[in-house]
């Protein structure tokens, strides 16, 4: 290595609970707000999880959930939903990330970058549009390594009837297709929290629980690289498909891989 080298670690997290991984992140946060630690991206999957970020008007459980909640307890408040949830073993979490609902599950790969964006970008820290263009980046390259093609990242003048809400996407037969979805949390010089990946097939069914990112059902259809591919897709081709678009947009030259147990002692 010489000083021309970027370097970051990884730390894969295994399947972790999405309350536990946000402690991870928030202590790497502080770590490299102060250069105790450089680049850190936390590579992980989560039991299943209702997630709701930011954007209020776009936190909404579905009409199928809110019915099944309705058949069960003759009444759909917002606590009837949790305990529903919690009957079902299904955690709920609000986020400060960026973005409306999602539902985490095993079989998406979620990949949280904890960076200082001005050193990715080489753009001043207020223009947080440039890193965000950076990890649309990552995503499209990502599923292109993967051998998905015909990709779509939308720009502001395409999608500009979806409230210009971003996101990577198939557009086949007039149906778009929801492959990935982003959350970022910026604040000052640091990035955080990150974006996820559709893998497996079996990883979106929990989705039906909200109205993705706000999207109504008849709007968006979540699709997953093994459905596309028409095969299952192992954990090291995902990995090395995301290594490859980190090093591609931003730059990192290694990847140090920092086992688990020595990450949260």
């Amino acid at each position: 290595m010489n000083l021309e080298d970027k370097i970051v670690k990884w730390i894969n997290l295994g399947v972790q609970p999405y309350d536990k991984v946000m402690k991870i992140q928030d202590e790497v946060v502080k770590l490299r707000r102060n250069n105790l630690v450089g680049d850190t991206i936390l590579a992980v999957q989560h039991p299943v999880t209702v997630n709701f970020g930011r954007s209020e008007k776009d936190n909404q459980f579905s009409e199928l959930l809110l019915a099944r909640v309705c058949a069960r307890y003759k009444s759909v408040s917002h606590d009837d939903v949790l305990k529903y949830l919690a009957d079902e073993g299904i955690d709920f979490n609000l986020s400060d990330r960026g973005g409306g609902a999602n539902v985490f599950a095993p079989g998406q790969y979620v990949f949280y970058p904890i960076v200082k964006h001005p050193e990715i970008t080489r753009r001043h820290a207020l223009d947080l549009n440039a890193y965000k263009s950076k990890v649309y980046g990552v995503l499209f390259d990502s599923l292109h390594n993967l051998g998905v093609n015909e990709i779509k990242v939308s720009d502001h003048q395409q999608f500009r009837d979806r409230n210009e809400r971003r996101d990577v996407w198939l557009v086949r037969d007039g149906k778009t297709l929801k492959m990935g979805s982003k959350g970022l949390k910026i604040s000052g010089d640091i990035a955080y929290h990150g974006f996820a990946l559709y893998v497996d097939a079996e990883s979106i069914k929990t989705n039906e629980l909200v109205n993705q990112c706000g999207y109504k059902p008849d709007e968006v259809t979540l699709w997953s690289v093994e459905q596309e591919l028409n095969r299952a897709v192992a954990p090291m081709e995902v990995y090395d498909a995301v290594k490859n678009a980190f090093t591609k947009n931003f730059g990192y030259t290694h990847f140090i891989e920092i086992p688990f147990l020595e990450a949260v002692a």
